[in-house]
């Protein structure tokens, strides 16, 4: 279940949460983990909830040993929801731990939409009371030290610019966290020290940051660096500076800045959709030298959101959970946004700096598509034939190699320093790592390649992907993929990974990857080619276009 429409359409019922706090324990997962289990004790549980999951989110009820009793997408309405509970702890009082075998039940919609079981697994699983000594939960991440911890809050305000009440809603309220890295303090601190007198430009970087995670709503309608892969329009975004006492330290500086951005093709969104924020910014930031000591920000404005808009009216909305639901917000907003240095607990110490002199690397293709399998297909950049194929200027090719040299050595050491953490805490790091230097190469090849070159990236990056590309909603949109197409796809899509799922655990349990990988290989390959079979003459013919020239990698 997307966890703003379970806690707004289910979780938000009074007798919901009475029933739920009586005769149940609730505990909220991160869906990150329950499709990619960490290692020890913990990601045992999260492996056998996967099992028989239906999607990557959902309501799951486990008996004391960790087996899964009930699995739940969706419910008829309502009442089905009560239902649901009653059945669970019926099942609860029959299977109350691992003393006798019990199947998952799983329904797509309860109780009308019922799939098939998954049988017990047949293990016992350890069920220790806490976390071993020294080892950090999973879902707490260890942050490199000098990390800025960030909190934001968003807020609707009704037409007496007084806050809305109702904060169940996403579209009324809002909670996010994110991080400033050290190496974004660095370069605001550099442009503080550098600046004049007066008023200074403070780097886009830093300013596109905060924008991107002020909006009200569920992540499919975030207007800035949209999950469907859309940029959204950012047609202001401008932070300024000034130094409030000029000889204290560490040094205050007051910050004033606007921002306006728009997007009219949000993940899962359809037509009439659109998102826009225009907000004023005011605050403070403290500096000590390189590193930020604090962060106070406010904003307001005005803020518009259509999502859903060819659903039309949701009275039913636990019938439709993984949508979200309609909305139809324009009001005025305001956010707040607090930061401090990361406390002692959360930080991991920070990898060694390479030593003075030090001879640049040499990159060879196999350690460069090894970067691409260890921080994702964006990383195809990287590859010799694909530098070739953009037809880069001297200058472009210089600027990526030492862009290349930089990103091997931090992630050698990242993962060196990766290798000393407990099994529980890998994933999320690593995870973590992903998406912050995922985003650092987005700002960075949008700046150095040209449209063209950026065009062809884009097509060289559906080629890799391949027919698996066709759920992206940009792509849906442009070849007018049915709902139909879309189903099978999904029907595609769940058998290749049940097929999978097999080899996975076996490479998990020590098995040979060289002989595990061609058989992936070729089932993704077969599965590719059913879903190729789905499109018309027309969708096909569109496919081939947004591929473009084939460009073959010989991996």
């Amino acid at each position: 279940m997307f966890a703003g429409a379970a806690r707004e359409a289910v979780f938000s019922r009074p007798e919901v949460i009475r029933r739920i706090n009586a005769d149940f324990i609730p505990v909220a997962l991160k869906a990150a983990f329950v499709n990619r289990p960490p290692d020890g004790d913990e990601g045992l549980l999260y492996r056998e909830i996967a099992r028989s999951k239906i999607a990557p989110q959902g309501i799951c009820v486990v008996n004391s040993a960790g087996k899964v009793l009930n699995w739940a997408l969706m419910f008829d309405d309502d009442k089905s929801v009560l239902a649901f509970l009653d059945h669970a702890r019926e099942r609860f009082a029959k299977y109350p731990d691992a003393q006798q075998p019990v199947a998952a039940e799983r329904h797509a919609r309860f109780p009308s939409e019922k799939l098939e079981d998954t049988e017990d697994s047949g293990k016992v699983l350890p069920v220790p009371d806490r976390h071993p000594g020294g080892q950090r939960c999973p879902a707490a991440a260890a942050l490199p030290r000098g990390t800025v911890v960030v909190r934001l809050i968003g807020r609707a305000l009704d037409k007496d610019g007084k806050p809305v009440a109702d904060t169940v809603r996403q579209e009324n309220y809002v909670e996010d966290r994110f991080h400033i890295d050290v190496d974004m303090q660095e370069r605001l601190a550099r442009a503080l020290a550098e600046a004049a007198p007066g008023r200074v430009k403070i780097p886009n970087e830093f300013a596109r940051q905060c924008v991107r995670h002020a909006y009200l709503g569920v992540l499919d309608v975030q207007p800035l660096d949209n999950p469907g892969g859309r940029r959204g329009n950012l047609t202001r975004c401008e932070f300024w500076a000034e130094k409030v006492d000029q000889t204290r330290a560490p040094t205050l500086w007051r910050i004033e800045g606007e921002s306006h951005v728009s997007i009219d093709q949000m993940a899962n969104a359809g037509p009439g959709d659109l998102h826009e924020v225009k907000l004023r910014w005011h605050g403070y930031v403290g500096m000590d030298r390189k590193r930020m000591t604090r962060l106070v920000l406010t904003a307001r404005g005005r803020e518009k959101l259509k999502f859903g808009s060819a659903r039309g009216e949701d009275a039913n909305e636990v019938a439709s959970l993984p949508g979200g639901h309609r909305i139809d917000m324009a009001c005025e907003v305001r956010y707040g946004i607090l930061g401090a240095p990361a406390a002692a607990e959360q930080v991991t110490a920070a990898a060694p700096a390479p030593p003075p002199g030090a001879p640049p690397l040499e990159v060879p293709e196999q350690a460069r598509r090894q970067i691409m399998d260890a921080l994702g297909l964006p990383f195809l950049v990287f590859r010799d034939k694909v530098l070739q194929d953009l037809k880069l200027s001297k200058e472009q090719q210089q600027s990526l190699e030492e862009r290349l040299l930089g990103t091997v050595q931090d992630t050698m050491q990242f993962f060196q320093n990766l290798g000393n953490k407990q099994p529980e805490d890998r994933e999320e790091e690593l995870h973590t790592y992903r998406q912050r230097v995922q985003e650092k190469l987005s700002v960075f090849l949008k700046h150095t390649l040209k449209d063209n070159q950026l065009k062809r990236l884009r097509q060289l990056e559906l080629q890799q992907q391949g027919p698996f590309a066709l759920g992206q909603p940009e792509i849906v949109k442009d070849l007018k993929i049915t709902a139909d197409q879309r189903r099978q796809f999904a029907g595609i899509v769940q058998e290749m990974e049940k097929k999978i799922q097999p080899l996975l655990q076996d490479a998990q349990s020590g098995g040979n990857p060289e002989e595990i990988r061609p058989k992936v290989m070729q089932i993704r390959k077969d599965h590719a080619g059913k879903i190729v079979a789905l499109l018309n003459d027309t969708q096909k013919k569109q496919w081939k276009e947004l591929l473009g020239p084939p460009l073959t990698l010989a991996d």
